[in-house]
Order: C-alpha cells, then sequence, then structure tokens
C-alpha cells in the first residue's frame, strides 16, 4: 500500500513538474508582489536554493540570528540548535565530545539531517558526522534550519532537513576581541579583524582558541561475583547496568581534557555589477586527552589505594577479578580538519542567475589511542587508530524567472568521497611512533551524480506551491578490508544504484495573519563509507562490524502545518509529520555472540516516525520577549526479520519528548536570558532493553535551567556572566554530564 502511495506520489509530481514549467505565470499581481518585497527584511536562501521570505515559502522554517546567538551563553554551534523545534542535540560532556550531532524529526545520527557551511556539504566521508565545534560562532550570521522533506534539491543526507550556517562579511572595518573564562579551568579566546576595500572585496580573518582541563566523564564500572579474596576494599559505590544488571563503581578516567585552534579566512569579491566570487577556509586543530586516573578502592587494612588484582568488596561476599590499572586508563586522540568553499554568483541577464559551487573537506588526521587492559599510566601495550577521509562537491545551479511570479531552479552535481580506517598496535600507548604493522584496515570509495529541478509559482496571493525533483546515481568502489594481521586484503566489487525522488509542496493564506502549509516527498540516502567498510573495537570491548552489502535507504515523508498571528508581537505554529523508511540502516546485537558485545550494520527492514512540533512567540514589550515550544515523536520500527526484539520498539538515540521555554529581556545597557529545555530518555539498544536510569551508560531524561546576562557599558564594550545547569542537575548522558557551570566573558569590538 505505501509503495502504491509512493509511485503515485511520483507520477502526480512529475506531471505537474511538466506542466508548471510550461505555464509561465502572469504578472496580474505585479505591483503588489513588488511592494510586499520591498518591505522584506528577513531572506532565507536554504529552502529553496534562491533568496526568499520566509514566510512565502512553504516549510518550516527557523533562522537563528547572530543577536540571538550573542544573547545566550552559546560557545559551540549545536547549542545554539537546542532550542529549535524538531531539533535533537545529542552533545554529552561539553566540549570534548567528539560525537555530537544534531538531528532533525526523529531521524537518528547528523547522517541522516545535512549540515551546509555557506551552501557546502559538510558531512564526512567516512562516517557522514560534522564537527560542530570547527567554527566559532562570532563568525555566524545566521543559521537556517529547514525541517522536513526538501531532499529533491539536497539529496539523502536530508532526509530529516537541513541545517545552513551562513558566515558573516564585513561591510566596513570590523575589529573584535572576546575573552572567557568558565569552570574546570576552561578559557576561551577569540580575535576576528574584518574590512570592504574600494567598494568591492570584503575581507575577514579571526582565530579562535578553546581549552579545558576538563572533568572526570567516565566512570570505571566492574561486575562482581561471590567469592573470597584476600584484599578487601571499600570506596567503591553499587550501582547498575542500563539493563539491570549489578555493577559497581570502582574509579574514573580522570580529567578529561581538550583544546581547540581555529583560523579562518573569507573573502567576498564584486568582480563585476551582478557577478560575484566567495572563498571561505577554516582549519581546525584539537587534540584531548585524560589526566591521572582515580581508584575510588582503599584497602581496608591499610588505606592504600588498589588498582590492581583480585579484591573482595568489604561486607558483601563478592570479588573482582583480574583487576588491572589499564581498566583505568584513558586514551587520547588528536584531529587536523581543513575546509575549503569557493562559490561564484553570476547574474546572466535579469531573469537568470548562475551558481557554482566547489568544496574539499580534509579530515588529513583523525586518530585516537586506545591503552591495552595490560598498559600502566606511564606505557604499555595499546592501540592507534586512524581514519582520514576526503570528501569534494561540486555544483553549477540556473534559476529562472518565467514571468513575474514563477522561478525555475535547476542544478547538477557531483560529490566523492574518500575515507580509510587503519588500526595499529603500540608497543608504548603513550608513543605514536611506537606502532607496529597494521592488524585490521577498511576503506573505500564513493561518488554521486545528481540533477534536479525545481518550479515555485504564486498562482495567487493566497496560494503558491513548489514543486520538484531529483535524480540520483550513486556508486561504491575501491572497497577492501582486512580483519586481522597476517590475513589477506578482500577487495569488493563496485555497486550503484538510481534513485528518483520527487516533492511537492503547498501554501495557502487564507488571510494576512494566517497560512496553512503541506508539503511531501521521498529521499534516498547510501551507506557510508564508514557503514560499509568500517570495523573497530572499543577501549570497552564492543566490536562494531560493518557490512559490505547494506542497500540504500529510502523514505517517504509529509507534513501539513499553519502559522498565524492573531495579534501584534504574537506567532503560533503548528506541524504535524511522518516518515516511512524502508531498509533503515540500523545496528543490532549479534545473535551469534552470548556477550552481547558484538553490534552489526544492517537494513532493519522498515520504520516509522511520526510527530507534532507546537512553538508560541511573543512580543510582550519592545524590551521583553518570551517563547516556548513542543515537539512529541514516535519514532519506531515496523519490521525488522533480522531482529525480531527491536519490532515495535523506539529507534535509538531518538527522544520522544522534547521542550524549551525562554524569555529575553534588552533595556538600556542590559541584556538578560533565561531559558530551560526537557528532554526525555533516549534509547542505544534496539531491544529497548536499556531502561534504567541514572547509571554509567544510561541517556536520563533531563531538565535544566540557563541564564545569562550581559551589560553594555561602553558601546565597543560587553561583560557578561552566565550560569548553565543552574539548579546543578545531576544526569547522564552515557557519560557524565556536566554540573553547575559558570561563564565571565569579556569582548570588545570597533
Amino acid at each position: 500500500m505505501e509503495r502504491k502511495r509512493w509511485l503515485r506520489l511520483r507520477g502526480i509530481t512529475v506531471l505537474a513538474l511538466l506542466m508548471s514549467a510550461a505555464w509561465p505565470v502572469s504578472g496580474l499581481w505585479a505591483q503588489e508582489d513588488q511592494e510586499k518585497a520591498a518591505a522584506l527584511e528577513e531572506i532565507v536562501v536554504t529552502a529553496t536554493k534562491t533568496p526568499r521570505n520566509p514566510e512565502d515559502i512553504p516549510a518550516s522554517i527557523t533562522v537563528i540570528t547572530a543577536k540571538e546567538i550573542k544573547e545566550q551563553n552559546i560557545k559551540l554551534l549545536d547549542e545554539a540548535l537546542r532550542q529549535v523545534p524538531g531539533a535533537y542535540d545529542s552533545r554529552s560532556k561539553g566540549w570534548p565530545d567528539t560525537m555530537t550531532s544534531v538531528t532533525l524529526r526523529g531521524f537518528p545520527h547528523q547522517k541522516r539531517t545535512l549540515v551546509l557551511f555557506d551552501g557546502q556539504d559538510m558531512l564526512s566521508a567516512y562516517s557522514g558526522s560534522f564537527r560542530w565545534n570547527s567554527l566559532p560562532v562570532e563568525d555566524v550570521e545566521r543559521i537556517e534550519v529547514v525541517r522536513g522533506p526538501f531532499s529533491a534539491l539536497y539529496g539523502g543526507n536530508a532526509m530529516g532537513g537541513v541545517i545552513n550556517i551562513i558566515p558573516k562579511t564585513p561591510k566596513k572595518l570590523e575589529l573584535q576581541g572576546k575573552w572567557g573564562y568558565g569552570k574546570y579551568d576552561s578559557w576561551t579566546y577569540y580575535l576576528g579583524a574584518g574590512d570592504r576595500f574600494w567598494d568591492k572585496l570584503s575581507c575577514k580573518i579571526s582565530y579562535n582558541y578553546r581549552y579545558t582541563s576538563g572533568y572526570p566523564s567516565k566512570l570505571v564500572t566492574r561486575s562482581a561475583r561471590p567469592g573470597a579474596a584476600a584484599t578487601q576494599v571499600h570506596g567503591w559505590r553499587y550501582t547498575r547496568k542500563t539493563t539491570g544488571k549489578d555493577s559497581y563503581i570502582i574509579g574514573d578516567k580522570g580529567d578529561n581534557s581538550w583544546s581547540e585552534h581555529i583560523g579562518s579566512l573569507r573573502l567576498n569579491w564584486d568582480l563585476a555589477p551582478g557577478h560575484k566570487i566567495n572563498f571561505t577556509t577554516l582549519l581546525d586543530w584539537y587534540e584531548y586527552g585524560y589526566s591521572q586516573f582515580e581508584t575510588y578502592l582503599r584497602n581496608i587494612a591499610t588505606g592504600d589505594p588498589v588498582f590492581s588484582g583480585t579484591v573482595g568488596l568489604a561486607g558483601t561476599g563478592l570479588r573482582i577479578r583480574g583487576l588491572r590499572e589499564g581498566n583505568f586508563l584513558g586514551g587520547d586522540g588528536r584531529a587536523h580538519i581543513a575546509t575549503y568553499n569557493l562559490h561564484t554568483e553570476h547574474q546572466l541577464t535579469d531573469s537568470t542567475n548562475l551558481t557554482l559551487r566547489a568544496g574539499l573537506m580534509s579530515w588529513a588526521h583523525s586518530m585516537w589511542t586506545s591503552p591495552g587492559s595490560k598498559a600502566t599510566k606511564s606505557g604499555g601495550p595499546g592501540v592507534l587508530s586512524s581514519t582520514p577521509s576526503k570528501n569534494w562537491s561540486f555544483e553549477a545551479q540556473v534559476e529562472q524567472g518565467l514571468g513575474i511570479s514563477q522561478v525555475l531552479t535547476g542544478g547538477l552535481v557531483y560529490k566523492t568521497g574518500w575515507a580509510a580506517a587503519k588500526r595499529f598496535d603500540l608497543s608504548n600507548w603513550r608513543d605514536t611512533v611506537s606502532r607496529g604493522e597494521i592488524n585490521r584496515q577498511s576503506g573505500g570509495r564513493d561518488r554521486n551524480f545528481a540533477f534536479y529541478l525545481q518550479d515555485e509559482i504564486d498562482w495567487h496571493p493566497k496560494f503558491s506551491t513548489v514543486i520538484g525533483a531529483r535524480l540520483d546515481w550513486w556508486q561504491t568502489y575501491g572497497g577492501a578490508y582486512m580483519e586481522a594481521a597476517g590475513e589477506p586484503i578482500i577487495n569488493l566489487p563496485c555497486r550503484s544504484k538510481w534513485s528518483f525522488n520527487p516533492k511537492i509542496a503547498f501554501l495557502y493564506r487564507p488571510w494576512e495573519w494566517m497560512s496553512w502549509r503541506a508539503s511531501a516527498g521521498s529521499a534516498f540516502r547510501p551507506p557510508s563509507i564508514y557503514e560499509l567498510y568500517g570495523t573497530f573495537r572499543t577501549s570497552g570491548g564492543t566490536l562494531y562490524k560493518s557490512n559490505p552489502d547494506l542497500d540504500p535507504e529510502t523514505s517517504l515523508s509529509w507534513e501539513i502545518g499553519t502559522t498565524i498571528k492573531p495579534f501584534k508581537g504574537n506567532v503560533i505554529a503548528a506541524t504535524y509529520f511522518m516518515s516511512f523508511v524502508d531498509d533503515l540502516i540500523y545496528r543490532v546485537i549479534d545473535p551469534t555472540d552470548p556477550t552481547e558485545k558484538t553490534l552489526l550494520n544492517e537494513n532493519a527492514g522498515t520504520a516509522r516516525i511520526r510527530g507534532i512540533e507546537l512553538e508560541i512567540t511573543q512580543q510582550l514589550f519592545s524590551w521583553l520577549k518570551v517563547f516556548g515550544n513542543m515537539t512529541l515523536v514516535d519514532a519506531r520500527i515496523t519490521d525488522n526479520p533480522l531482529d525480531p526484539e527491536s519490532v515495535d520498539k523506539k529507534i535509538t538515540f531518538v527522544p520522544r519528548q522534547q521542550f524549551n521555554f525562554g524569555l529575553n529581556l534588552n533595556y538600556w545597557k542590559v541584556n538578560a536570558n533565561l531559558s530551560g529545555r526537557y528532554v526525555s530518555k533516549v534509547h542505544t539498544r534496539s531491544d529497548n532493553a536499556d531502561i534504567i536510569n541514572n547509571v554509567p551508560g544510561s541517556y536520563d531524561p533531563y531538565f535544566v535551567l540557563d541564564t545569562k546576562l550581559t551589560v553594555t557599558p561602553v558601546q565597543w564594550m560587553d561583560v557578561s556572566f552566565a550560569v548553565d545547569n543552574i539548579f546543578n542537575r545531576k544526569y547522564f548522558r552515557n557519560s557524565v554530564a556536566p554540573s553547575r557551570m559558570f561563564w565571565l566573558e569579556m569582548g570588545v569590538k570597533y
């Protein structure tokens, strides 16, 4: 039945696209449209890939401005998206979190929500992740978030929607400096300078440094069994695993430190009237590690710390065997990431515009070390893992006006990626030069050709449509892997896939204060190089296995929503959305592994995602604004022959409920912001058996309240004080979440 609906949607969309392309609408309402356009102040480019007023687009759009970012205590880009309805920020332990993702509308993991930087795809070739730390928030002009089925323009990574980060372009001489200090000995510095020369060339350069000594985010846990031991200890804390089994906290891996250097350069050259060239480069270097570990165990007889041997838990009749110093050690890692973005804009005629884009994102160095169980804090055996990757992207887009009320947009896209994963044994885990031969490796390439066509028509001042379609061809090739040292390298055959994905959307405004929108579309996401070829084992012993036989995912999504403005300063919006996913790539527990420590990538069959977004904004006075929003998502596996226990269970890494509220006061020289957010529990197991909260490894429901006070004593200076997690809420997001944190910051500008 779903397939029939899908085919029907495709047929209707193709027919409508062909009809509309041959129907240039006359200029009946030209004068009214021109007067309306002259009054517009807010313009977005993400939803249609052309500059548009968001009120004229049949889509769920949120725009976060530089002013709104400054009002809140936002140090990293993903933090700016926490209050967007339908968005889920997974950051768990502050700056050192290298696995952060921001996802939309119940689609798990970053690889299903596209992130753009000034229109360039920023997802890594290896895993489809994005480095949310890699761009200073001070360099951002705005962030455009488009939720929903826009795959006709953006391809398969946009199943949940698109997040486009727009950088600042200086219009005059600008100098900015910022210094900040916070808890955990956290520091941040920012220097930026920009100017516009000869009214043709804009240049901006910036540098950002961040450092934190961190806190003990990783606790060390062990199971215990009945038995006697000569050494009796105390200091341990009883806990449980997420599935309910008994466990004991015996220490932590030390403070998780982090340092990062980010440099950026942006050039904008108005080459001639109607012709522009824009170039941006971002360079990001970061590294992390752990300080001296701490054991909580103390010998009852001597009081000495204990971190090895067989120990008895005093008063319980239980013991822990085979305890080693290596159990308490945390590894370290570093990466160098370079991004280059070039795009040009050309007005060929009064009604024809050409845009060309080219980009490269290179993870030249991405490596981390893992100490072995026999390692010590000073050295010993370990493992070095390296995952370099590169992404190239090219796009040519033509925008053609047909009459006054119709715009036809077409484009060609070529993207290709390369990634490799290698694992080496280290004789000394603290010295990467001590590596031996490769004991495991995998890698491969992929490429994607696409053509898209979209038609925007204002049929009437109260009614408009957006109709589009995209044809993709994807190929993976050069795949190879080696599972262990001494084994042969297995070369894998090429595989390719065609996919046609249409989209259709409607906007109806019966009155100026009310609008209705509806859209539907399909999407296609090929598996990443990591999902196809990357296999690795964590320091905890869990084996994540790749699958070179994975099929691409497909989805059919639709939404319907309304926005009303019943009185001045008030905006209320509501949206209902639904998606049907086939061949969802999902991690399942290997049924042949009784320890449940082997997880496989498989096509899980089908899934259904549905939800509601509600939001309200009220400008009470010129100096006081309040807002609130709520997202409810029901995301479930509906069929999975490979893992029957997952059927009708919630999709992993998707919260069921979220709500946000806040207020912002801006009066005289003072700006005060208060915001709160709630996120419900998240499951990480396909069978949803991880039901225990407040234990290591769990993703707990939580509510936190944040505040920031900014004073501007003189026009060129800001001083602010912020407190995150005011109530000092204790919870886990796999790791220990940050406790109450304060920030003192001063900025100067010219």
